[in-house]
């Protein structure tokens, strides 16, 4: 099983372009396999919408977290490493235009040299979409289209592809992507429908370890992969496993590892929190937790 970790950048002064420099080199040098970069465009002070990972629904974060664009991070940081990967965890797809985001994601394909892995959702935040100006109620559909989209403009001479939401005729995209079909595109979302969806058309799939019964919600999303023909375990399908950890302790970290070994999880996403101070230090702890040094 491999192990990555989940990097916020830009929700300080101190976590800058230097800072997400030295954290990538410094958690590639203990071999972690994969950086998370999360995404969100806007935050708000308060919410009517659900926010699906805590108890009471509200987020845990403040309205003031900074988030960097997790594109263009990916790509600073793809010139500061050599073999570290970078999937986005996830990326709001259905918030940006189809095409440009085709562009984007391919350009960022040839520049990590085949490092990039796309995981996508639907959102949570009828707050954001609203803003953005994108209909909340009909972002499920709109996904499944936007996908279908990527890899037809990543792979067709000429590109046609029409749907309720994507339209487009003879589209012509230069270069192709360096890894064949297009970057992996991995979908994230805990609900039912994103589990379908990641059956139906993903390349594997981005879950959230905030269950109290983690294996019967593994259970649910291999009974969905089985009635669509395909395997948990499968070689085409990238079982991901993101785990929020609100302290840095070595053994828990040591027993989830273990756990998620065993319910076949690829890849491991730790999200411990990491201070801007000594940050080297505490990577370190997580990494021999994990077994990785």
């Amino acid at each position: 099983m491999h192990v990555g970790i989940a990097g916020f950048f830009g929700n300080s002064p101190r976590r800058d372009l230097p800072f997400a420099r030295d954290f990538a080199q410094t958690i590639e040098a203990l071999n972690f396999r994969t950086l998370s970069l999360p995404e969100h465009v806007v935050f708000f002070p308060t919410y009517e919408s659900n926010y699906p990972y805590t108890e009471d629904g509200v987020p845990n974060w403040g309205p003031d977290t900074g988030i960097f664009d997790p594109l263009f991070v990916a790509q600073a940081l793809a010139h500061a490493t050599t073999k570290l990967r970078f999937v986005t965890g996830v990326l709001i797809l259905t918030q940006r235009p189809a095409l440009l985001t085709a562009k984007e994601v391919l350009t960022l394909d040839h520049f990590t040299n085949g490092r990039f892995e796309l995981g996508v959702g639907s959102g949570w935040s009828w707050e954001e979409y609203n803003a953005l100006g994108v209909d909340f109620a009909k972002r499920g559909r709109r996904l499944d289209e936007y996908i279908e989209a990527l890899r037809v403009a990543w792979t067709d001479e000429r590109a046609t592809y029409t749907g309720e939401f994507v339209h487009f005729e003879n589209a012509v995209m230069n270069p192709k992507p360096v890894t064949p079909g297009g970057p992996p595109i991995i979908i994230g979302g805990d609900s039912p429908a994103a589990m379908r969806r990641a059956a139906l058309l993903g390349d594997g799939w981005y879950g959230w370890w905030a269950q109290p019964d983690i294996q019967a919600h593994i259970g649910r999303l291999e009974e969905i992969l089985s009635t669509h023909g395909r395997d948990l375990n499968g070689d085409d399908f990238d079982f991901k496993l993101g785990l929020p950890l609100s302290e840095i302790n070595p053994n828990e970290i040591e027993a989830k590892v273990e756990l998620a070994t065993s319910l076949g999880v690829d890849e491991l996403i730790l999200a411990p929190p990491i201070p801007s101070k000594d940050f080297g230090t505490h990577l370190e702890t997580v990494a021999r937790a994990a077994g990785l040094v």
